[in-house]
């Protein structure tokens, strides 16, 4: 049998003139990756920040703090473990906004991610690209496997 579909291989889209669509299969059950996506103890591990606050509600908030730069932004939908919307600001660049969508399927005993990253418009997408807002997404979704076999 060929699983090479369930393989932990980023695959990165462009749809639409305003998406952005990664999809990766972690070998963990969806409340454990959720909790790896969630948990601000958890998330330095992974995404390499400095800090991180998390209010996992709808109308809650979230902030990820690097040495140079930060991501923040409100909360607008949760049905954990399955599903959270966010809205990212960027404080480097005050127009930067862009709508994420994270959905986690159960996929035998595993699960699958699709992360979508909505710009509002194709110039916003074709920027945040050329600034390289898409750059090394499989090297920091293969540390949160990393992170949650460590555990």
């Amino acid at each position: 049998m060929d699983n090479s579909s369930d393989a932990p291989i980023l695959q990165l889209v462009l749809d639409g003139e305003t998406d952005v669509i990664v999809r990766r299969n972690f070998t963990h059950p969806p409340a454990r990756v959720w909790r790896a996506l969630t948990e601000p103890e958890l998330i330095p591990l992974w995404m390499s920040s400095q800090r991180c606050e998390m209010d996992v509600r709808p109308g809650g908030s979230f902030r990820y703090e690097f040495d140079q730069f930060t991501f923040y932004g409100p909360i607008l939908k949760v049905d954990a473990p399955r599903h959270m919307t966010q809205v990212q600001h960027f404080s480097k660049d005050p127009a930067y906004r862009v709508e994420v969508t994270i959905d986690l399927v159960a996929r035998g005993t595993g699960t699958r991610m699709t992360y979508l990253m909505r710009y509002a418009d194709a110039g916003a997408r074709a920027s945040a690209i050329a600034d390289g807002f898409t750059d090394g997404l499989d090297e920091v979704f293969g540390r949160i496997e990393a992170v949650l076999t460590a555990e």
